[in-house]
């Protein structure tokens, strides 16, 4: 059980996934060490930036199976003229990812009408070290969950 939740104020930028989930109304994020709490979140009594202890992200998705929820695209970089190939991949690909070990870092994120964007790096442990991908989710409401909040020095 959470102690903190919230749909505000909440930054994913360098926060880095370690643990995935889907069910047919949700997907889920895990995040071992945390992400950042803004100083307006209504949570946020110290009023200064801050970021959390182990916490999850709920994405209420729109459609039924993930595979309408969410698209997935992995950029790999060639050796001719600094080009990169796109590579698109399931939800279910990127949470096989990401709970055998690789981290999604979240860098930007973008917010429209029932649509999350986020740009992020997948982080690997050898050559190529880390990917760029874009993820796009179909969302209506997303839930932040969190038990400790610290004041970043």
């Amino acid at each position: 059980m959470w102690k903190y939740s919230d749909n505000n104020n909440i930054s994913l930028h360098d926060s880095r996934a370690t643990k995935m989930k889907i069910d047919d109304s949700f997907i889920t994020f895990t995040f071992d060490n945390g992400f950042w709490i803004l100083a307006e979140n209504v949570n946020n009594l110290n009023k200064k930036l801050s970021y959390t202890d182990k916490s999850e992200v709920i994405f209420h998705t729109v459609y039924n199976g993930a595979e309408s929820n969410m698209t997935i695209y992995i950029f790999t970089k060639t050796d001719k003229e600094n080009k990169a190939i796109r590579e698109e991949i399931t939800p279910y690909k990127l949470a096989e990812l990401i709970n055998s070990g690789i981290e999604l870092e979240f860098i930007y994120s973008y917010k429209g009408y029932q649509s999350f964007l986020f740009q992020c790096w997948l982080w690997f442990d050898k050559d190529p070290y880390h990917k760029e991908c874009e993820i796009i989710i179909s969302a209506d409401n997303v839930t932040y969950n969190w038990n400790s909040m610290f004041v970043d020095k």
